[in-house]
């Protein structure tokens, strides 16, 4: 008998953009002076993805977290790239038991965005609020930086941090109109990898990934736009990452 694993559930969950509390957040506020004026960002580490055995990338992160993370596209459209850090749900064996991510292992942006996110103001709008997870175990009112001065202005930690929030949430943008344009190329498909491990055959399936026949069959000009546009280098580094999944059943982590 073989053994079987589906990834699609821990996969759809972690790429899903829910409007109100994504993956890994609990709670989300909009940061204002008055509500939050206290509030301190201190180091705490990836305790907060401990279970998430699939974690969210942009296209532009590809092709440097293919050297240490398997990239797997999601089975649900917008079918959002993510990396793979575990093949069982609540298991990420890129995080450690005090918390800490594995020794030169990529850490994705949207970890290092934490606990920070963008929301529109209102369906429709173009204005963005930066908004804080509370709960998050780097929030303190005692320890690490300020978020706010002493006059309710933002400090130079959120005004970072505001900078990163939201280039990742452009960097998101483009990832989805890349997916978009892929899947009308007809390129993501249902895949399936196989190996053996200790003897027995081990079957992946769940996600969807980059059709070799397909991409080989694209006419030039499509081809080309593919190139132009940089996802040729998004393609490749996703179908090498690939080989890294027999590592994460054998609990290696890349």
């Amino acid at each position: 008998m073989s053994e079987s694993t589906n990834a699609q559930g821990a996969v759809n969950g972690a790429a899903a953009s829910a409007p109100v509390l994504p993956p890994l957040y609990r709670q989300l506020e909009g940061l204002t002076a008055e509500r939050h004026a206290a509030l301190r960002l201190r180091e705490a580490g990836y305790g907060f993805a401990a279970a998430a055995n699939a974690v969210p990338l942009a296209a532009e992160e590809c092709a440097i977290a293919a050297r240490s993370l398997a990239i797997v596209f999601a089975a649900q459209a917008p079918h959002m790239p993510v990396a793979l850090t575990g093949l069982t749900a609540g298991n990420n064996l890129f995080v450690d038991s005090g918390g800490a991510w594995k020794i030169g292992a990529y850490v994705p942006a949207y970890l290092r965005r934490y606990p920070f996110f963008l929301l529109r103001v209102a369906e429709g709008s173009e204005e963005l609020a930066l908004c804080i997870d509370p709960s998050a175990p780097q929030v303190s009112d005692s320890l690490g930086e300020p978020l706010f001065t002493a006059d309710g202005k933002p400090a130079p930690q959120l005004e970072r941090a505001f900078a990163f929030t939201k280039s990742v949430e452009e960097a998101m943008l483009r990832t989805r109109a890349m997916t978009q344009r892929l899947a009308e190329l007809g390129l993501l498909k249902p895949s399936v990898v196989q190996f053996e491990q200790h003897g027995k055959p081990v079957r992946i399936d769940g996600f969807f990934a980059i059709d070799r026949p397909t991409l080989a069959a694209l006419p030039p000009e499509q081809l080309a736009e593919l190139r132009d546009r940089g996802w040729l280098e998004v393609i490749y580094a996703h179908l090498l990452s690939i080989g890294g999944i027999p590592d994460l059943a054998r609990g290696i982590g890349g």
